[in-house]
């Protein structure tokens, strides 16, 4: 029986390598986050999976990421630790945005942490603490300069003392985030660090102890911002992406995804033909094609129509025309066989877009055009260059490629 569940397994990471998939190296992903962890010593470390682990998968690399040493998962909505409760992760999870009030007792009851960073959040959230008759650990979020969700940094300590009188309640941590950590002429961050050791220190003098004070992410950690905490949250970096044109990650970090498709049709262009919506492209003189099977439903940023390029047999391939809604037409090389792998995005290594690339051409950052990534695209795990796991969410298809015994 294990056989036939292999070569099933097998047959179907065929079938989705043949059309648009992504490729996630898991491999890659941990020595990402062992890299990251080495720059804040001593302390725990969360890696950040929200937006569906920022296009990559939330519940596969949600569980690698603990495998890989990270401590506590975070995310931005209820619905996202939910999500992951649901996939078998058991780990601590905090929301690090505001609850959703209706999905409250849900929360407490799978025992995710949860961010008190208004009034009408606490009080929601006690009042769900003592319907379910659990009490709800929760970490308070200050307001240090991003004026989003959080408490005034003048308001904290008293709000840190309701907290801690509640029984309904137990207050695990405070935890606030900078403005600008990945901008080089950055002035803020050392006042925010400034307010918010003063804060912090004086809730502990007071005698309420905190377990986790926490404000770096993955700029300050590469910046080495971190101040007097015990804790760093890392979302983009760990997925081998920068925070930032100017705070890079370097050469050691790895982007772990790749974004293939296929060849589905060749055909030539002729002189005066256009192509795709509204003749943005005519040609000039006779073209190799080929029509890909990607477009931005797929998360393709329609916006690099006519700019941005992809690799097929190792050359680099320009976008012709529009990129549609589900396809897109490329300029080929002589020869090019139907059926051949197309590199949408990635490292760059082969020639291919990165990430950054699409994001300058789409007039946005990498972050966007990562989290794109919809829910049609299947995503395919590799360890040690492998295929261990897949998954296709519109499909609601997952699935191991190797024993549990040898994941």
């Amino acid at each position: 029986m294990l056989a036939e569940r292999m070569i099933d397994a097998q047959l179907r990471i065929r079938q989705l390598r043949s059309g648009t998939h992504a490729l996630i190296d898991l491999d890659a992903y941990a020595r990402n986050i062992a890299r990251l962890r080495a720059m804040a010593p001593g302390g725990a470390f969360m890696a950040v999976v929200k937006a569906d682990a920022y296009g990559h998968g939330a519940a596969i690399c949600g569980q690698a990421a603990i495998q890989a040493g990270a401590d506590m998962l975070g995310v931005a909505r209820i619905s996202e630790a939910l999500y992951l409760r649901a996939q078998g992760v058991t780990a601590p999870i905090l929301v690090l945005g505001p609850p959703s009030e209706g999905a409250l007792a849900d929360a407490i009851s799978s025992g995710v942490t949860l961010a008190v960073g208004s009034e009408r959040a606490l009080v929601a959230i006690e009042a769900a603490a003592g319907a379910s008759g659990m009490s709800a650990t929760v970490h308070l979020k200050m307001d240090t300069g991003m004026r989003r969700y959080g408490f005034l940094s003048s308001e904290i300590v008293a709000i840190a003392e309701r907290l801690h009188a509640s029984p309904l309640i137990e207050l695990e941590g405070v935890f606030t985030h900078f403005t600008s950590s990945d901008d080089l002429v950055d002035t803020s961050t050392p006042g925010q660090i400034d307010q918010f050791e003063r804060v912090t220190d004086e809730i502990e003098r007071l005698g309420m102890g905190l377990r986790y004070r926490h404000m770096a992410n993955s700029a300050a950690i590469l910046r080495g911002q971190i101040g007097r905490s015990n804790l760093v949250r890392s979302g983009i970096a760990t997925y081998g992406l920068s925070p930032s044109d100017e705070v890079p990650v370097d050469e050691r970090f790895e982007p772990i995804m790749s974004i293939r498709s296929v060849v589905a049709r060749r055909f030539v262009v002729q002189p005066g033909e256009s192509v795709s919506y509204n003749q943005t492209f005519v040609a000039d003189l006779s073209t190799q094609a080929a029509d890909i099977p990607i477009g931005y439903a797929d998360g393709l940023p329609r916006n690099v129509s006519n700019i941005g390029w992809f690799v097929i047999d190792g050359e680099r391939c320009p976008i012709l025309g529009r990129v549609c809604m589900d396809q897109v037409v490329a300029r080929t090389p002589d020869g090019v066989s139907e059926g051949a792998e197309v590199i949408i995005l990635g490292s760059g290594c082969d020639g291919e877009m990165t990430y950054a690339d699409a994001g300058r051409l789409a007039g946005t950052n990498n972050y966007e055009v990562a989290t794109r990534l919809m829910a049609r695209v299947p995503r395919i795990y590799l360890r040690d260059g492998q295929p261990v796991a897949w998954e296709h969410l519109l499909e609601g298809d997952r699935g191991n490629c190797v024993p549990a015994s040898m994941g």
